[in-house]
């Protein structure tokens, strides 16, 4: 215990770490005061759940060259880009109340996805490659913590004052820490890519970086299809769980809070454990009980008869997070990232992170407004069963295909 602490803090003695870690926390504090609840406000909006699904499914598509960017300008520079366009997409969402425009503000906040692979690599070099799992881990909980709390204080919010004025009071809180998130980043951030190596990958076109994706580990290409189909069983669900468990089993907003609270509390405590699972055992266990545990909770809200079934199937949920290993949207968590932190070299670092975001998010991009229209027109439960499916074909894959490398890249 006193060398997991003593690991943890060396990692965060780390000056860009720090302020990665502690900006992205605030953001996170007043952002899960509404995010649980977007899916709604946008139905009460008055888009229709087909709907819903089509307006998020370009969520994945600014990773690409966020990775090339990444490794071309270094990690600094698209960091402050992607906080710039996440800053803005929330004045747009204030000063306009159509979904319509919310399909806009979108387009800001999908452009800030291009920070992620900045922001994966910036962790990976800014610890020891024994410790990359914890580092992870540590990030990772400490941008998770507030949502503990705040989940459940948003849906107390939505409950009080109707999901339409409360999700806009918990934006404007979010826009002022989005640019305060700008200044800090901008003033304290340091840049972990040395100018030998950013000067070099200037050299490198972006038709030269695609001609390198043939390089690639035949390893990565199968972490791809593994994140496609995990990202496209996430996808498939993830903004109608709130919608099924109001509209269907009749949960409140504060309800859903509290679920979701608990699912921020398990996976918090988990993801230190786990990290440090990621690191002595290896990568491959977590990922695996993340895997696992996918197709379990998505089969489980179907069986859900109300807020004890939401709260169980959610619960393993919030397990399968705190290990780590699931790819849940745009990216994957601390035993995922540190594996691909493992099989490729800084150099590269951020053009492949950004690549699997990239090509995961195109295989699993019909999948939000797939789900939508059948749970229009099929049944409020089809989608969960088809999101067992692919995320049970993404344990499949992983198990027997994905190997550690022997040799962890520097």
């Amino acid at each position: 215990m006193t060398a997991t602490f003593s690991s943890v803090k060396q990692a965060f003695s780390n000056r860009s770490l720090m302020v990665i870690t502690l900006t992205q926390g605030l953001f996170m504090f007043t952002a899960s005061l509404w995010w649980p609840y977007w899916s709604l406000y946008i139905q009460n909006l008055g888009a229709s759940v087909t709907l819903v699904g089509l307006i998020f499914m370009a969520e994945m598509l600014f990773q690409l060259p966020g990775g090339y960017l990444t490794d071309r300008l270094g990690r600094k520079k698209v960091i402050l880009l992607g906080s710039l366009c996440r800053g803005v997409s929330p004045v747009i969402y204030l000063l306009t109340g159509t979904w319509e425009w919310v399909v806009l503000g979108l387009l800001f906040t999908q452009a800030s996805n291009m920070m992620i692979p900045a922001i994966d690599a910036l962790i990976a070099e800014s610890v020891t490659k024994e410790n990359r799992g914890l580092g992870y881990g540590a990030f990772r909980m400490m941008t998770w913590l507030p949502q503990v709390f705040t989940a459940f204080l948003g849906g107390v919010i939505m409950d009080w004052l109707g999901i339409i004025p409360g999700v806009r009071v918990a934006i404007a809180c979010t826009l002022v820490v989005a640019w305060l998130n700008v200044i800090i980043r901008w003033r304290y951030l340091e840049d972990t890519y040395t100018p030998g190596e950013a000067e070099k990958s200037r050299h490198v076109s972006p038709l030269a970086a695609l001609r390198n994706i043939r390089r690639v580990p035949r390893s990565i290409w199968y972490l791809i299809v593994v994140a496609a189909f995990s990202a496209f069983a996430f996808r498939l669900v993830n903004n109608f769980m709130v919608i099924y468990a109001t509209e269907e089993l009749h949960l409140t907003n504060t309800q859903w809070g509290i679920v979701t609270m608990v699912v921020g509390l398990v996976s918090t405590l988990l993801t230190i454990p786990g990290s440090i699972i990621s690191d002595r055992v290896g990568r491959k266990p977590g990922i695996m009980a993340s895997l696992g545990l996918l197709p379990i909770q998505f089969f489980g809200f179907t069986l859900a008869g109300g807020f004890a079934g939401v709260m169980g199937a959610r619960f393993l949920g919030g397990v399968s997070e705190g290990f780590g290993g699931a790819v849940t949207g745009i990216e994957g968590g601390s035993a995922w990232l540190a594996l691909v932190a493992d099989i490729v070299p800084s150099g590269q670092r951020g053009m492949v992170m950004g690549l699997i975001g990239t090509i995961a998010g195109l295989l699993s991009l019909p999948g939000s407004s797939l789900g939508g229209a059948i749970y229009d027109n099929v049944s409020p439960q089809a989608p969960f069963y088809l999101a067992a499916a692919s995320g049970l074909a993404a344990f499949i894959v992983f198990t027997l295909f994905v190997k550690e490398p022997k040799t962890k890249a520097d």
